[in-house]
């Protein structure tokens, strides 16, 4: 009897979390298991990556990528750039698109992380990682990637980040 009631009260809630859940990453990110012939394609797509939130202004280098990249984040992980947090929130989203050049001419591929839940990876800091085509719609490589995970393991003390001097660029206004 205990059980029947106890269950009746948490399915609702959790179906509630999930709605709302859901509600806060749409924009972000889908997740895309299969394509129309039911094959396993690419765990998530971030069609709209352009729309998130750009922190820098002028393209910055990477010698790990050697290429130029920009910083584009959602909201949640917007909030702990801004407000210099030492472990990014669950569903943080970070998009570096990649460039050849300085002047951004065209777009190379696309680097993502995302802050999974606790468990994921807790060797190093449950941060999912992906290589996507310009669109975000085509992943290369998705999830513990070793050679992502390897360089990242620099930026331990900053949850795997490494853009102190974006944080420290951040527009005012912003805070």
């Amino acid at each position: 009897m205990k059980k029947s009631i106890l269950t009746s009260i948490m399915i609702p809630r959790l179906i509630l979390l999930s709605l709302v859940l859901s509600m806060i990453f749409i924009p972000d990110l889908f997740a895309s298991n299969t394509n129309n012939k039911g094959v396993i394609k690419n765990q998530f797509t971030f069609p709209r990556w352009k729309s998130l939130h750009k922190l820098n202004t002028e393209a910055l280098k990477s010698d790990s990528h050697r290429a130029w990249f920009d910083i584009y984040i959602n909201t949640l992980a917007k909030k702990a750039y801004i407000q210099k947090w030492h472990l990014f929130p669950v569903g943080s989203i970070v998009v570096k698109p990649l460039y050849p050049d300085p002047k951004r001419s065209e777009t190379s591929k696309l680097t993502i992380m995302i802050k999974m839940e606790k468990g994921y990876d807790t060797d190093n800091s449950d941060w999912w990682y992906g290589v996507y085509d310009e669109t975000g719609m085509e992943g290369w490589h998705q999830g513990k990637i070793k050679s992502c995970i390897k360089c990242h393991t620099y930026g331990k003390e900053t949850d795997y980040m490494f853009s102190e001097s974006v944080m420290e660029s951040i527009n005012e206004k912003e805070r």
